[in-house]
């Protein structure tokens, strides 16, 4: 394996980390994907100037990783959505509370005139999920899914219960294309990708097949098979969970959130829809496992936020889909080693109450820290990753933050580390 550091624009400001801190907290990253835990890895960190570090690190299966390899963002696509939404609700186009139905007249039925933006925004709608395997084996259009959404029951009375679903996003995509008049993936474009300069992130990444990571621990048998799930992927624009993009987008994104870009009217949304989106919305509201277990999600608007408590954030229901149909064997592709990476000194990541962050089952994950101006990227290309190695770089990083920068003020607790064995 060989790591290449792409060294970005100097750090100029005597705040910004020392290049070589950063660098040096890669090295969980690294040991991961050595040992096998993790087939590679790409992270990125950076703050409200810019880029400061994106660190490449290739395994045995992944030689031709680089900086710009697309990565399938699976649910790091809400957050995404969540903010073209959070725009159209700060432009006065959409309310947040309005019901759904004022905007899709076709989502009726016992209830549903109670389910809002907030309720699909916050996981709390009480609508059925359509479960991955059936979106695998089926490959339902999004119009399939919409009137699926639509049409089928309420699984419990909005606002009741916190049960993460990903189909109830299709009504946020239909929102957007009925008031921008355009395809869902334009009316992406349009109010975030090209604000935000995400120059490589869409649903179709099949214009550079050479940049695609295709995700392991997942079976796609030949050439065909793959070539038919990223047609399908392309065609149904899942709004949540289907885009792909680099490492540089996901910064460029991160950076359009946090304060100082904001303040300044260059970022995406005004400071006040940025400080909605961001903040826990479903204090209160429990999430049921199907054992009887309770658990507080701790949920902004799209966005997981980082639990005090050292609980895993809620960023895909605590667990990446379970896949059975799709389990891969010796005849699909090689099988990761599934060999433990040793625990690091480090058990502390001291974020602050305003970070916010999402993962994808793929292993993707966006942090956003506000308090430190703090973006951190993370990639990989596993269905199902654990959020160990993570962590331990994102702890890491932390401390090179912190080394050059005043502390954050009293008041400002951080957490401990999440469970490392916990799916992203």
């Amino acid at each position: 394996m060989e790591s290449v550091t792409i060294d970005l624009p100097a750090a100029g400001a005597d705040s910004r980390p020392d290049p070589a801190r950063l660098r040096a907290a890669m090295a969980p990253a690294a040991h991961a994907v050595r040992s096998g835990v993790l087939p590679g890895a790409v992270v990125a960190v950076g703050d409200a100037q810019g880029p400061l570090l994106i660190e490449t690190l290739p395994g045995p299966r992944t030689k031709r990783l680089r900086a710009e390899s697309l990565f399938f963002l699976a649910s790091l696509t809400k957050p995404i959505v969540a903010t073209a939404i959070m725009g159209l609700v700060d432009a006065g186009r959409v309310e947040l509370h309005a019901p759904i139905a004022t905007y899709v007249p076709a989502f009726r039925g016992p209830g549903k005139d109670r389910v809002t933006l907030w309720h699909v925004l916050t996981h709390t709608s009480g609508i059925r999920d359509i479960h991955t395997d059936v979106l695998v084996s089926q490959r339902p259009s999004a119009a399939r899914i919409l009137e699926t959404v639509c049409t089928a029951p309420l699984d419990f009375e909005p606002g009741t219960r916190y049960e993460y679903c990903s189909s109830s996003f299709v009504l946020l995509a239909e929102i957007m294309s009925r008031i921008d008049d355009r395809p869902f993936p334009d009316a992406l474009q349009r109010r975030v990708f090209a604000p935000a300069g995400m120059v490589d992130t869409s649903f179709d990444p099949r214009h550079d097949r050479s940049r695609i990571v295709p995700v392991e621990g997942v079976a796609l048998r030949n050439v065909l098979v793959r070539e038919l799930v990223l047609r399908y992927l392309a065609r149904a624009a899942l709004a949540g969970g289907g885009l792909w993009g680099t490492a540089a987008d996901l910064l460029r994104f991160g950076q359009a959130l946090l304060p100082a870009v904001v303040e300044k009217g260059h970022g995406l949304l005004s400071p006040a829809a940025v400080e909605q989106m961001t903040r826990e919305q479903t204090r209160g509201i429990l999430e049921v496992s199907p054992d009887g277990a309770t658990r507080d999600p701790g949920y902004a608007l799209g966005w997981g936020k980082p639990r005090i408590d050292g609980g895993v954030p809620s960023v895909v229901g605590g667990g990446a889909p379970v896949l059975d149909s799709m389990t891969t064997t010796a005849a699909d592709q090689p099988a990761v080693a599934r060999t433990e990476v040793p625990a690091v000194a480090r058990t502390e990541v001291p974020w602050s109450p305003r970070a916010f962050t999402h993962g994808g089952a793929s292993g993707a994950r966006l942090w956003v820290d506000p308090d430190r101006d703090l973006v951190f990227v993370f990639l990989t290309n596993l269905w199902g990753a654990g959020d160990g190695p993570m962590f331990d770089v994102l702890g890491g990083v932390y401390e090179a933050f912190d080394a050059q920068r005043p502390p954050v003020p009293e008041g400002s607790p951080g957490g401990s580390r999440p469970d490392p064995d916990a799916r992203a």
